[in-house]
C-alpha cells in the first residue's frame, strides 16, 4: 500500500484557482459542462489550457498534473473490475 499525501484532484485545484468552475469555464473559454467532464470523466482534458494555468499567480505545474493524476485513479477506481 502506497503511502498518499494530500493530493488534489481536478475538482479541488480548480475550485482553489478560480473559486468556483463558472469563473473557471469562463476564464479558460470553455463550458461549465466541460468543466463537469473534466472532473468526472476526462480529467486529461484540462491539460490542453496547461499553458495558460501554469502562467497564473501561484499554480506550480506539478500541482496541475499530479490532480489530473489523482482524478484519473479516482476514477480508475471507481470501475467495476
Amino acid at each position: 500500500m502506497k503511502l498518499k499525501l494530500n493530493m488534489m484532484n481536478v475538482r479541488q485545484f480548480i475550485r482553489q484557482e478560480w473559486a468556483s468552475d463558472q469563473h473557471a469555464a469562463d476564464d479558460l473559454g470553455v463550458s461549465l459542462r466541460t468543466i463537469k467532464n473534466w472532473m468526472a470523466v476526462n480529467p486529461t482534458g484540462i491539460l490542453k489550457h496547461s499553458g495558460h494555468i501554469i502562467q497564473m499567480d501561484g499554480v506550480e505545474p506539478l500541482q496541475l498534473f499530479d490532480a489530473v493524476a489523482e482524478t484519473i485513479e479516482q476514477i480508475n477506481e471507481k470501475r467495476p473490475q
